[in-house]
């Protein structure tokens, strides 16, 4: 909560009275301890091939179709006994024919890591992007013998301008000032992701 503001958190009221600095400033924020369902949901399968396995994530957008999540960024480690992979984005076709194609990012493989990095600038709402890494394996190791839990913890970040994953709201904001001009009221709300971290057992 930013400095300014003037709480009684005893009293539980609703109103916060603050009196506001000059310029753009974060008026509060605050973390969601409660179970909840993420609003980009990731779910992860494995594709037996003739030489290895694909390892395949679905990316769903779990908010209104009004809303854009940006700058999504997921890291999705492979197995350290990786022999090679290749990388590959995709999206189905949007089902309205005159509507553009959704871009599903681009993926890039560290090979001293073996850590993906695929990054899709703009996810719409309710959409779904897929990514496929196409694992060879080495000689020794079965497609069949592996599982998900072989694969490390996948990190997601992204931001969604104007969407709240708790429900908290702004219900309205009244502005007191003495001056010849009426200041802009301005609000933006942003849900962040800084630790969502899809783990598979």
């Amino acid at each position: 909560m930013h400095e300014c503001v003037r709480w009684d958190e005893a009293s539980r009221s609703p109103v916060f009275t603050f009196f506001a600095p000059d310029g753009e400033f974060t008026l509060l924020s605050y973390r969601i301890s409660a179970a909840y369902r993420p609003p980009i949901l990731v779910h992860p399968f494995l594709e037996p091939t003739a030489r290895g396995l694909d390892y395949v994530l679905r990316v769903r957008a779990d908010f209104p179709a009004d809303r854009s999540a940006a700058n999504v960024h997921l890291s999705i480690p492979l197995p350290s006994y990786t022999a090679s992979a290749s990388l590959e984005t995709a999206a189905p076709p949007p089902a309205d024919p005159k509507a553009p194609q959704l871009s599903a990012g681009k993926a890039e493989l560290d090979r001293r890591t073996l850590t993906a990095s695929w990054l899709i600038p703009t996810l719409p709402g309710y959409a779904e992007v897929i990514f496929r890494a196409k694992v060879l394996l080495p000689s020794n190791i079965e497609a069949s013998g592996v599982d998900l839990s072989e694969f490390g913890p996948v990190r997601v970040s992204f931001e969604i301008p104007m969407y709240l994953t708790s429900g908290v709201h702004i219900k309205s904001l009244d502005l007191l000032h003495g001056g010849k001009t009426a200041p802009a009221k301005w609000i933006r709300n942003v849900t962040q992701a800084m630790s969502y971290v899809a783990r598979w057992t």
